[in-house]
């Protein structure tokens, strides 16, 4: 009976051992299942978590591509108005320099036409008056009087370009009285006299003819004066247009490379884009 109950004990021995051997596989086969569940789960998770961070960045990188055609259609819009302002600008100058430079023409012209009259008005009454070669001789008009100047002038500026015209509007008009006034002398003087002449009349011809050649001398030296403070006015207006023009220049330039930026800057954003969606793929 010892025996027995010897026996049956070794043999409970045994089969506990081989259970809790077999207990202990299956707990090490658990452990490792809960390992690898919970491994699964946080790839899944941090898979899920980069489909978000992808999914961010795509939008970011929709957002910049917008922003940057939006940027791109608004530096060609800024650029086509100002074409067009500056087209519109120069034309609207030029067409007012044109009309202002064909009105001063016509002044020229005219103010020189009477000059012309009023010198042969005055040689011919001084021809009856004095005889030839008896009387004081006729001054002749100065070169900056009676042609046309060949300067450019600039008008641009509208100020300037007014009193001008105004200025030779006032020096036609008296052109205009002064050759009047000679018509009338010669027309008094080509009239029948009597062999003995007033010698104060021919006094007062005299003293009139000093007095107006005191004046011609007079205005010719105050022309010649505006006609050098004119000369500088437009160099100075040269300079200033040279100014400006390259100041245009210089911001057109700064607009390009102001483009050229914005164009790098769009590149260098798909660059960054693009090399985040492959490390994700990658990763």
């Amino acid at each position: 009976l010892s025996s027995w109950f010897g026996g049956l004990g070794s043999g409970l021995g045994h089969s506990l051992g081989q259970v809790g051997s077999r207990v202990a596989s299956l707990t090490g086969h658990i452990n490792f299942t809960k390992d690898t569940l919970i491994q699964g789960t946080e790839e899944v998770q941090e898979l899920s978590n980069s489909r978000v961070g992808r999914n961010e960045i795509e939008a970011i990188q929709t957002i910049l591509r917008s922003e940057n055609a939006t940027l791109k259609n608004l530096i060609t819009e800024l650029k086509e108005k100002a074409s067009e302002l500056q087209l519109k600008q120069q034309s609207t100058n030029y067409q007012y320099s044109l009309q202002r430079e064909t009105q001063v023409r016509l002044l020229r012209a005219r103010q020189t036409a009477l000059q012309d009259q009023v010198l042969q008005l005055r040689s011919a009454a001084l021809s009856v008056h004095f005889g030839a070669g008896g009387g004081p001789a006729a001054t002749a008009l100065p070169s900056f009087l009676c042609g046309t100047s060949t300067m450019t002038w600039d008008f641009a500026d509208i100020n300037w370009s007014q009193q001008e015209i105004n200025r030779l509007s006032n020096e036609v008009s008296r052109l205009e009285s002064q050759v009047g006034h000679w018509r009338h002398i010669a027309q008094a003087s080509m009239a029948p006299r009597t062999k003995s002449s007033d010698p104060s009349e021919i006094c007062n011809l005299q003293d009139t003819m000093k007095e107006l050649q005191q004046r011609l001398s007079q205005a010719t030296g105050k022309h010649q004066h505006k006609m050098t403070v004119l000369q500088n006015a437009h160099k100075q207006k040269l300079t200033e247009i040279s100014q400006k023009d390259r100041d245009g220049f210089k911001r057109e330039s700064d607009a390009e490379n102001e483009i050229i930026r914005l164009h790098r800057i769009n590149q260098d954003n798909n660059i960054f884009t693009d090399n985040q969606q492959r490390n994700q793929l990658w990763a």
